[in-house]
């Protein structure tokens, strides 16, 4: 199957969007489009007015950073402040912190709070609790900052304070709470392992006191080899000092989560913040499965996804406290194995100090590692007592900042923000329609559009007047044609090039006869006709306009014709014996036009125009009229054009901007392609002032002037600009 590349490229063409397509739907929906967004706007503030009040409490906290504890060594706090903060902020918003604070407020009881009267002791009820106090609840850092911004928004200004005083004073108990129990644990570990160190320090100090008695004074005639050796011993001995205190951390810490699963994870544990921030998302999808099992029932499919969302959580946080647990215990590992390799090598270096070194040189030795375990004991035994190691741990400390006072200006609703939301909205939804409006329609809009549906000269483009003479308070007795009324106006202007386009066309004959046509009604065929006939007569040429369209006739009304018994159109194409001449009527305002009207409108038209007397009329108007203009019905409803168009020598087809469709348009191109040998045109009618040709004059009834064609340059001659008689030849 093959694709018509011209085709297909002239649809693509349609389908382009213009900068000067855009404008002109602005300009045409523009009011519309304002309307929408006034109205959004005024229901939006409308419905802000009316709504309750609501108030915002807030708190602030501050969040100190400390050091993290590092035994033996004087290295500073690795931890991401950042981590830190992330893991307050869920922490305050987690469902437990919310339970306990509607226990301690008994908020299920205010009727502001729970209205429907949900109990906390049921399961379903006390998670649609705990949603809607997360709903109510904000919790953000200040930014460039450490502290914590706490805002609860309720009904209440009062209650709104009570809220966040207690959230506040409820996750401080928490925190302390929790940090407690891991410190009780950590140093019941740490004082099972200082046990033994103990009794190693005790030993240790017996064979220093005897090593000291054999030798007597201490005596300092070490080699240099031993010297070395002892250097090298003591700054093992160190090293140890920080190795061991770090795997005594490493497996206290892993203690503590083996025996408290809900315990604070150290965050250099691998995995530890996305474990925390996972645990809070499972709690808000568990809330929400119980808010929608308890509102729809158990069948409800969205239900469905969203325990099947729960129980994906579930296996992802089970799987990430197993990747926690192991990062714990390769920490507690590889501090073991640290120990270990420090181990062994001092036990290395103690056996060549007893190979080849004097009695001096094992004393200094054992002297060394008395001191360091000596260290390392008080190290941790100060540590347990002052509880600086859970406190190094944590690498933080909450503090009071400010506490939450009763407010006294409602933050919900804002009138002006909801009012420039409401005019927002209605903007973009009356742009939505605007789009939709525009992509649905077929009309053609711009001259551009009728060159891309119907690929034929446009003749001429002639811009809208109706309101020019609508303003003109003209007499029932004054033709309103433009032509007549404003000669020097834009319009005119358009008709006399149309006039000069087909004075240029090359013709065969001496006289020419040409046919007016459109799409479909409404188009101004009529009034093209009549105008060219008047621009026409002007120069001094007769000129023979026969209305042919003889359905719906209207050239004799719109030329004010007296009625008459004289034979019209339909007589003489009915009857043998009526003459053209008999049919002819003079204009009298317009020199050399003369007119054929319909008169009676026949019952069979076509059948009326194919029987001949046509071509015989056009053959005696070609001998003794200039030009024959001839205004039929539209060539899509009827087929009378097309039966007309054979006998004429151009066929001029009237499309009007905003009225003609580009189908109807592409569908006169398969018909005119019957007749190739015919002279066809366009010509455009009613295209907006910004997009005619006299755009680059600006305004064109400031360019003529007021005495040029809306005054004494008309027709009929009146001096003051408004017609009232016409002059009669």
């Amino acid at each position: 199957m093959t694709t018509n590349s011209p085709i297909a490229a002239s649809r693509l063409a349609e389908g382009t969007i213009h900068l000067s397509d855009i404008i002109r739907t602005l300009r045409k929906y523009g009011l519309y489009v304002l309307g929408l967004m006034v109205l959004g706007g005024t229901l939006a503030a409308i419905w802000a007015e009316l709504q309750a009040p609501q108030y915002d409490a807030f708190a602030l906290i501050h969040l100190d950073q400390h050091s993290s504890i590092n035994l033996g060594s004087s290295g500073g706090a690795t931890d991401e402040y950042g981590l830190k903060m992330a893991t307050q902020i869920i922490g305050l918003q987690s469902p437990h912190i919310a339970e306990e604070t509607m226990r301690k407020l008994s908020l299920q009881d205010h009727p502001l709070f729970n209205a429907t009267g949900k109990n906390l002791d049921i399961p379903a009820q006390r998670d649609q609790l705990v949603q809607a106090f997360e709903g109510s609840l904000s919790v953000t850092q200040v930014p460039k900052s450490e502290l914590l911004s706490i805002r609860f928004r309720s009904k209440s200004p009062r209650l709104a304070e009570l809220v966040v005083n207690t959230l506040v004073d409820t996750y401080f108990t928490e925190s302390f709470d929790q940090r407690y129990k891991s410190t009780q644990l950590i140093t019941d570990s740490l004082r099972n392992q200082m046990s033994g160190l103990k009794n190693k320090i005790q030993l240790e100090q017996n064979d220093l006191l005897n090593a000291e008695a054999k030798l007597g004074i201490l005596s300092s005639g070490a080699t240099s080899e031993s010297s070395l050796l002892v250097d090298e011993t003591t700054a093992l001995l160190s090293e140890r000092v920080r190795v061991m205190g770090d795997r005594y951390l490493a497996e206290a810490e892993y203690q503590d989560m083996l025996s408290h699963p809900d315990a604070s994870i150290p965050p250099d544990i691998p995995a530890a913040g996305s474990l925390a921030a996972l645990q809070t998302q499972l709690a808000q999808a568990q809330s929400q499965v119980a808010a929608l099992e308890d509102r729809y029932g158990p069948n409800y499919k969205p239900l469905q996804q969203q325990q099947a969302q729960v129980a994906s959580l579930k296996k992802s946080a089970e799987d990430l406290r197993r990747q926690v647990l192991n990062g714990a215990a390769e920490n507690l590992e590889k501090a073991q194995k640290a120990e270990q390799s420090l181990t062994d090598r001092l036990s290395s270096l103690q056996k060549e100090a007893e190979g080849r070194s004097p009695e001096t040189v094992r004393y200094e030795i054992l002297k060394s590692q008395y001191q360091s375990d000596q260290l390392l004991y008080n190290a941790l035994l100060s540590a347990i007592g002052t509880g600086s190691i859970q406190a190094g741990m944590q690498s933080q400390e909450l503090n009071h900042f400010m506490e939450a006072e009763e407010p006294g200006v409602k933050a919900y609703p804002n009138v002006r923000v909801a009012g420039m939301a409401g005019g927002a909205m209605g903007l973009v939804i009356g742009l939505l329609i605007v789009g939709v409006i525009v992509i649905n329609s077929d009309t053609v809009q711009t001259v551009d559009q009728v060159e891309e549906a119907l690929p034929l000269p446009i003749l001429a483009s002639v811009p809208e007047y109706k309101e020019d003479l609508a303003a003109m308070r003209i007499s029932d007795d004054v033709l309103p044609l433009v032509t007549l009324l404003a000669p020097r106006s834009a319009g005119t202007e358009a008709y006399r090039l149309l006039r000069t386009a087909i004075t240029l066309m090359p013709v065969s004959q001496k006289h020419r006869v040409i046919s007016m046509t459109s799409c479909g009604p409404g188009e101004g065929k009529s009034t093209t006709a009549l105008n060219l006939a008047v621009v026409l007569a002007t120069q001094a040429k007769r000129v023979l306009l026969i209305d042919a369209d003889l359905r719906k006739p209207t050239i004799a009304q719109r030329l004010k014709l007296a009625p008459t018994d004289q034979p019209g159109l339909s007589r003489f194409l009915s009857d043998s014996t009526v003459t053209p001449e008999d049919c002819i009527q003079k204009v009298p305002e317009v020199a050399g036009l003369d007119v054929i009207p319909v008169q009676e409108i026949p019952p069979f038209p076509s059948e009326l125009l194919g029987q001949g007397r046509l071509e015989q009329l056009l053959a005696w108007s070609r001998d003794h009229y200039d030009y024959v203009l001839i205004d039929t019905p539209p060539v899509l409803l009827v087929t009378d054009a097309l039966i007309i168009a054979t006998h004429c020598d151009t066929l001029l087809i009237v499309v009007r901007i905003g009225v003609a469709q580009k189908r109807a348009l592409r569908r006169i191109r398969q018909d005119l392609a019957k007749y190739p040998g015919k002279q066809t045109g366009i010509v455009v009618n009613a295209l907006p002032h910004a997009d005619t040709y006299y755009g680059g004059y600006g305004n064109y009834r400031k360019y003529y002037g007021k005495g040029y064609g809306y005054g004494s340059g008309s027709y009929y001659g009146s001096e003051s600009g408004y017609l009232t008689t016409p002059k009669k030849k």
